[in-house]
């Protein structure tokens, strides 16, 4: 299954309040859905990536979501938190954002890649 069918079901059940459409949409994911990742997509639909009984938190603060988003598409804070409020749904703001930008902006300057590049080489060697 593609992660990309997932999202448009995703985005197909956010537009219905019908509780039957809505069970229409679980009910198609869940035949499509291959037995052993099955456990994955009901977190998902729960909005968790681990069941709770294993104690597993992201803990990322609201704040520090947009701060990555600004760094990543290279918008003002400004701007970000305007759309934020405009949609009240972070996923819907890194769209809005991210589809709206002209250039790519890149955390690690390509000096910084090469040299991570060789240690990573000299790391595998002193494994060998």
């Amino acid at each position: 299954m593609y992660f990309s069918y997932l999202v448009d079901i995703f985005e197909q059940m956010e537009q219905t309040t019908s509780r039957l459409i809505l069970t229409d949409y679980l009910v198609s994911l869940f035949r499509k859905t291959p037995a052993k990742i099955i456990d994955k997509i009901v977190y998902l639909i729960q909005g968790k990536l681990h069941p709770d009984y294993e104690g597993i938190e992201l803990g990322i603060a609201e704040k520090l979501v947009l701060r990555a988003l600004s760094l990543s598409s290279g918008a003002d804070m400004g701007s970000i938190l305007e759309v934020y409020r405009k949609t009240g749904d972070i996923g819907d703001t890194a769209r809005e954002i991210m589809s709206s930008k002209k250039s790519i902006v890149t955390l690690f300057p390509k000096k910084n890649r090469k040299w991570r590049g060789k240690n990573k080489n000299a790391a595998h060697r002193g494994h060998n």
